[in-house]
């Protein structure tokens, strides 16, 4: 049977999505609250063979001017299916204070996952998910 470099990149886009990592909430550029806690919410689904090890979140300024605040770590997942192997992590999450106040402007959450990939190597899944502090 011959596949087709067309068919054969739509399937595998296809077996990519069905295990994909997803950042619920806060959403790419919302604008959030500098001193109040937020929601952030986390979906992984994992390949049968593959295990979540750790999830950690943390923020950080855009431009990456000095280091970022206290992170969220070990998050235990909120619901779990052992039918597709996925799990939901929600947790609220402290935006960076320093000294002289909450700290505004463009920010960067980032969600790290550190996993046991197919075959027992370790794997680690970085999200990114820009956000406006104000």
């Amino acid at each position: 049977m011959k596949v087709s470099t067309a068919t054969f990149a739509t399937l595998f886009t296809v077996a990519a999505s069905a295990f994909a990592q997803t950042v619920i909430s806060p959403t790419p550029g919302q604008v959030l609250s500098a001193s109040e806690p937020f929601n952030l919410t986390y979906f992984s689904q994992r390949y049968f063979e593959e295990s979540s090890i750790k999830i950690s979140v943390v923020t950080a300024p855009a431009d990456g001017s000095f280091p970022g605040g206290a992170p969220v770590l070990d998050l235990a997942p909120t619901s779990h299916s052992p039918v597709d192997s996925s799990a939901i992590y929600s947790t609220m999450v402290s935006p960076i204070t320093l000294y002289n106040g909450p700290q505004t402007g463009n920010h960067t959450v980032y969600v790290i996952e550190t996993y046991n990939a197919y075959g027992g190597l370790p794997g680690i899944d970085v999200l990114a998910v820009p956000v406006t502090f104000v």
